[in-house]
């Protein structure tokens, strides 16, 4: 699920972001983008994530470097420290 807050430009990214889902996740993630950049991304409803999930999230980085990656749930933060990329989320 991705969503944004109306009240700040806020993205929500939610769901299981898995290589299942990845393409389409893909597709939703470029639509959000092309209309224009959020303030932050909020990770914390991302229940599941696998190394396609965590693709997503660094191509998301790339495109919008300053953008601050903030509220990782849990899923999220035992990825990012397996992989030891949890600087990812020092913004």
């Amino acid at each position: 699920m991705i969503a944004t807050d109306n009240q700040a430009p806020l993205l929500r990214l939610g769901g299981a972001f898995t290589i299942e889902r990845a393409a389409e996740l893909k597709a939703l993630l470029l639509a959000e983008i092309e209309q224009g950049a959020p303030s932050a991304v909020s990770l914390e409803g991302i229940c599941e994530i696998d190394c396609a999930g965590l693709q997503l999230l660094l191509a998301l980085r790339r495109q919008l470097p300053s953008v601050p990656l903030t509220a990782p749930s849990p899923a999220v933060e035992q990825l990012f420290a397996r992989v030891r990329l949890t600087s990812l989320l020092d913004n």
